[in-house]
């Protein structure tokens, strides 16, 4: 009988706390990872240690270790605590960091190599006005990730097309799209009697931050000039002190859960003019019954007219639409059942878990495609880690040290998986 695939999730990031990331892609890794498992497969999930609160065995379904991020980003440090595990696959999501380590991991491994893209770093760059030279530092970046990497998944069509652009072949790859977990979250539905308006995000992620400044200086004053009473809970990590409350807006900073997120909502939020990919708040909006009102760059993924979401690129317009929602239980309730239940019959991650998993299988039963063992850029920084850095927001290792790891959850391991 053959033994279950192994695959082994890298991710670096200061923002997973026991068990759970609230949004962007510290999200997707941990859920992908979680379905992967709970459809079988044996994971291993590889943290960078950042200092935050990671939790303990208890709230993880597989397999967890930390790393000092100097092991990292060492293709050899990493490698020697990987191989007992023997992962079958390995999988990342940050292109430059596959560039720089990735492909040299894998082959240390003997392991296939999937670049998961959820995130046109070069589009980001664009729609933030970044100076062109950034831009096609990106651009250099997402081809040599597509170059080294053996197989390819992606969450939207977007990105399926600049795989393919990138010389990607339709065999090696497979689209994953961002899910929601119905049977893990609470559905709260809409809380009219609230009259709080939810964003839900990482606000050292420029986009985020930019987001907020329109519900800061646009969107909050229009709406509390006719609904003095409307407060605007923004969750997540910030450089604002948590609790603070100015101008109508709460910054709660993270929370346990994203039950406690979308607990006592009126309505959900995402007015991102900045980004790319599909977005997990949205989502996690739909599957917590809340309605959603964001632009078309937050729905990416989504069809333009999916259930539960309206979608409207003119900001200026908000104000009006969220004081009409605020005074409609009918249709707030009305927009919360149509959306959930249409997320959870495309969306759930279990289901997307076992077809990540199928996928993979696959790729390990068929010849490797002949890659790029290496390419050539000098030495590159993915661009959350610099924007977080250059915040103060990474958070001192606290877990571990050089050459030291440490397990938070440990699997039995055995023998590598037989195609």
């Amino acid at each position: 009988m053959n033994t279950p695939l192994r695959i082994a999730f890298l991710l670096d990031s200061p923002n997973v706390h026991r068990g759970q990331a609230l949004a962007g892609t510290p999200a997707r890794t941990l859920a992908l990872a979680r379905g992967a498992a709970d459809a079988g497969a044996e994971v291993v999930l590889v943290l960078g240690d950042r200092g935050s609160d990671v939790g303990t065995a208890s709230d993880w379904s597989h397999a967890v270790m930390t790393v000092h991020p100097h092991d990292f980003y060492s293709p050899a440090a990493l490698a020697s605590v990987l191989a007992p595990a023997r992962p079958d696959i390995v999988v990342q999501c940050e292109a430059e960091a596959l560039v720089e380590m990735g492909r040299d991991l894998a082959d240390r491994l003997g392991a296939v190599l999937v670049y998961d893209v959820h995130d046109d770093d070069a589009a980001v760059a664009s729609s933030l006005g970044s100076s062109a030279d950034v831009v096609a530092a990106h651009v250099s970046a997402q081809r040599a990730a597509f170059a080294v990497a053996d197989r390819v998944v992606v969450s939207t069509r977007n990105e399926a097309t600049l795989a393919t652009n990138f010389g990607v072949s339709p065999d090696d790859l497979a689209m994953v799209p961002n899910g929601c977990d119905p049977d893990g979250r609470r559905a709260w539905g809409p809380d009219p009697a609230s009259f709080t308006v939810l964003f839900l995000g990482n606000l050292y992620y420029e986009p985020n931050a930019r987001a907020v400044g329109l519900i800061r200086d646009t969107i909050a004053p229009a709406v509390r000039r006719q609904v003095p009473n409307a407060e605007f809970r923004i969750v997540g990590r910030s450089p604002v002190t948590p609790g603070t409350t100015a101008g109508g807006l709460r910054f709660t900073g993270p929370v346990e859960s994203i039950d406690e997120a979308t607990w006592s909502v009126s309505l959900a939020m995402a007015p991102l003019t900045a980004g790319s990919g599909a977005k997990m708040k949205v989502l996690d909006y739909l599957v917590a019954g809340l309605p959603v009102l964001g632009t078309p760059e937050a729905v990416t993924g989504l069809a333009p007219d999916h259930p539960g979401v309206i979608v409207d690129d003119d900001i200026t317009g908000w104000p009006d639409r969220i004081v009409r929602l605020l005074h409609s239980p009918d249709e707030l309730f009305g927009l919360s059942n149509v959306g959930r239940a249409a997320v959870v019959a495309d969306f759930a991650w279990p289901v997307l878990g076992a077809s990540f998993v199928n996928h993979c299988a696959r790729w390990t039963a068929s010849p490797r495609p002949v890659a790029t063992r290496r390419h050539q850029l000098g030495t590159l920084t993915p661009r959350w880690l610099t924007e977080h850095a250059d915040q103060g927001a990474l958070g001192l290792p606290s877990l571990t040290s050089p050459g030291i790891a440490r397990w938070v959850r440990r699997t039995k391991t055995g023998a590598r998986r037989e195609a």
